[in-house]
């Protein structure tokens, strides 16, 4: 092997540690931001309930209210929205009561085996 061809697989090595990194860092985004390491059981324990159906999802919850198919699509969405406005606390925490499908999607909490 040249020197130059070593010097070339030194470089990308170390190119593709801090992307593998960042990358591990960045699996679980919510509405642009990170879920704090110390929530990402919560929110997917939560995000598990309601893909089982033991929680209903506001967004659903706000559709099935409707009468016609036109007023739940606009309620679902319109929910939707005031949901990701509301989701993130001061503190920089998730509030998981307002978590729905759409932002469990969203954030890569798929249904864990269990």
């Amino acid at each position: 092997m040249s020197m130059k061809t070593a010097s070339a697989l030194g470089a990308a090595a170390l190119l593709l540690l801090p992307v593998g990194t960042w990358a591990q860092e960045q699996e679980h985004r919510i509405g642009g931001k990170a879920v704090p390491e110390e929530q990402v059981a919560e929110v997917q324990e939560h995000c598990d309930s309601l893909r089982q159906g033991e929680k209903a999802s506001p967004v659903a919850e706000a559709a099935y209210d409707e009468e016609t198919d036109a007023a739940a699509a606009e309620a679902a969405e319109q929910t939707a929205v005031d949901l990701s406005a509301d989701l993130w606390n001061e503190d920089e925490t998730i509030d998981v009561n307002k978590l729905s499908l759409e932002l469990c999607d969203e954030g890569n909490f798929a249904l864990s085996d269990q």
